[in-house]
């Protein structure tokens, strides 16, 4: 089943599409397609997705020379694509498929046909491949003749859709074929292949084109004093720390190093002016201070040095690390490092501790229950909800925007095309015109994050909950509407009417529900890829009219209510609700 609904799918690939084509179009040869129009449209995003999979599997970040490997075309064999890269030791073979809907996989045909051409160029049988394949000849023949080199399979659509059980059983079973034919013997681990296939979808081709993708970090000589390990029930390593490592981190990774950490950096704290006070004044005793830092990774190295009986000093490499606890430590180091005096630099010793993240239960309960050193409140662990972790994915898929997840010190308010969870949840609530999560939100907005049940199902359900698309549209027109009841705000106290003061309170008091109203008021101005643009056709009087509408009600009906609450009650919320939609269902309430 597909994992986006279909207008996202859509607004996705033709996105996708477009950004092949502006990266690989111009390097692509297509002197041999006479035709136009749709059909040399198709024939060149195929071969842009052929050069793709060279550049994300080929590890060749030139565009033209990716380009140049496609090979697809009149009696091509069977193979789009072929590529070696003499430094990082590897062949890679490509078949691209380009589906336009989006609907669709590797068929057990396709897979079939493709695996018998990569059988045949590791077999070095040339005769059914055309010229622009034989053009690498004799690169192909020094790579499939060395035992050193990787071949891998790519297989490379324009698909939501990952294969089906039967193409997957088919793929592994000829991988280990393959593979048993070439080194004379079972291999167990997959890692060691040297043949391997890979079927990339297109959230591998999305990946590969999301410049802000957060990339794998591994670490390479990291020194660790006093360090120790423990093997059961899951390998870690702790030991002491240099602050001019994590400073180093710091400069080349940023805020990536913090990828699975439940909140980033929340800043301007107490706990960051106390780092900061120690770092400055009391170097020699950050050790003792300090609550030091937790990391998970997915693989480790160790030197030989750390053979030594000794456990004084240590030296390790870890692969796709992690800081999920001490954000705050490292980006304080970051920020005032170069600052203090060279002398003071190497006085400053971090504990900390690198915990396998192999198994992802595990991962997700060491991240919660080691987020204690700063409030963490329950906003914050909805980062780590998969249906926010869903809607981050289809935002990404569309392009063009971002849906940020974690709280950061330096994080400037959202607008844009930068979404957060927050904005989320005022478009989501202010269009619903739910009197219980508009009075909520007004009332105690936390309230939305206490469980994982109630208010927040309701806005963010598990199940057929908002899709990045319709969260998109709907923000965008939050934020058109707060807009026009802010400018109205200011236009209000220059000029000169009865019940000013009092009107001015319903603005303040009653935003939620006025932006709900005025976002049903605000009318379409374009549709692109499925974004829909508003137009700003309502005009700042016609706000302050509204305002002033809600206050005559108010009045009407509630005449003892205290305006700054007021918005905070459901069953009023849902009359005044209904009087600005012009509904007769009132409810009658005692005042």
């Amino acid at each position: 089943m597909s994992q986006y609904d279909k207008a996202t799918q859509t607004a996705g690939l033709v996105r996708i599409t477009n950004q092949l084509e502006s990266i690989y179009g111009t390097f692509i040869d297509m002197k041999d397609i006479n035709s136009v129009g749709e059909h040399r449209k198709e024939t060149l995003i195929t071969r842009c997705v052929a050069a793709h999979a060279i550049s994300l599997y080929g590890d060749e970040p030139d565009p033209e020379l990716a380009a140049n490997a496609v090979c697809d075309g009149k009696d091509d064999g069977g193979i789009d694509a072929v590529y070696v890269n003499k430094n990082s030791r590897k062949i890679v073979i490509v078949q691209s498929k380009y589906i336009k809907n989006g609907d669709g996989s590797i068929t057990t045909r396709e897979f079939g046909r493709f695996k018998d051409a990569c059988a045949k160029v590791i077999s070095s049988d040339f005769t059914t491949f055309n010229k622009r394949f034989l053009r690498n000849k004799d690169s192909i023949i020094e790579a499939i003749s060395g035992f050193t080199y990787k071949c891998i399979c790519v297989f490379a659509y324009t698909g939501v859709h990952n294969p089906s059980e039967e193409v997957k059983s088919d793929i592994e079973f000829w991988e280990k074929v393959q593979n048993r034919s070439l080194l004379f013997k079972d291999i167990e681990n997959r890692d060691e292949y040297s043949v391997l296939f890979e079927p990339a979808g297109i959230q591998v081709i999305m990946d590969g084109l999301s410049s802000d993708r957060s990339k794998s970090i591994n670490v390479s000589n990291v020194h660790l004093e006093s360090y120790g390990e423990i093997a059961e029930p899951y390998k870690a390593i702790y030991g002491t720390i240099s602050a001019r490592i994590l400073y180093d981190w710091w400069e080349k990774y940023k805020y990536s190093l913090f990828e699975k950490n439940i909140r980033s950096v929340l800043g301007n704290s107490s706990i960051n002016y106390g780092i900061k006070k120690t770092l400055s004044e009391k170097p020699e005793n950050f050790w003792y201070y300090n609550n030091g830092i937790t990391a998970v990774y997915s693989d480790v190295e160790e030197s030989m040095i750390n053979l030594s009986t000794s456990r004084k000093y240590g030296l390790f490499s870890f692969k796709s690390l992690s800081i999920i606890n001490g954000a705050q430590t490292v980006s304080t180091i970051g920020e005032v490092f170069n600052s203090l005096p060279e002398e003071k630099k190497d006085l400053i010793k971090v504990n900390i501790r690198f915990i396998s993240a192999a198994k992802e239960d595990f991962l997700t309960s060491v991240t919660k229950f080691n987020n204690t050193q700063n409030r963490v409140t329950g906003r914050d662990f909805s980062s780590q909800r998969p249906e926010q972790q869903r809607i981050q994915r289809e935002i990404n898929f569309i392009g063009g925007y971002s849906y940020k997840l974690l709280r950061q010190e330096d994080s400037s308010p959202t607008g844009g095309n930068t979404i957060d969870i927050d904005d989320a949840l005022n478009a989501l609530v202010c269009a619903s015109k739910d009197e219980t999560l508009i009075s909520s939100l007004k009332l105690n907005r936390g309230r939305f994050f206490e469980s994982w049940g109630g208010l927040y199902e309701k806005v963010f359900p598990a199940e057929n909950g908002p899709t990045g698309l319709e969260i998109i549209n709907k923000v965008n027109a939050y934020r058109l509407a707060n807009d026009i009841l802010q400018e109205s705000i200011v236009r209000l106290l220059s000029v000169d009417m009865e019940n000013q003061k009092q009107i001015h309170q319903i603005m303040i008091h009653g935003n939620y529900v006025l932006i709900s109203i005025l976002m049903n008021k605000i009318e379409v101005s374009s549709v692109d890829n499925h974004i829909i643009s508003y137009s700003r056709n309502v005009e700042l009087e016609d706000c302050i009219e509204l305002a002033s509408d809600t206050y005559n009600y108010i009045q009407k009906r509630f005449p003892n209510s205290y305006i700054a609450r007021f918005f905070q009650n459901r069953e009023k919320v849902l009359n005044i609700i209904n009087h600005l939609l012009g509904k007769d269902d009132s409810i009658e309430l005692p005042e």
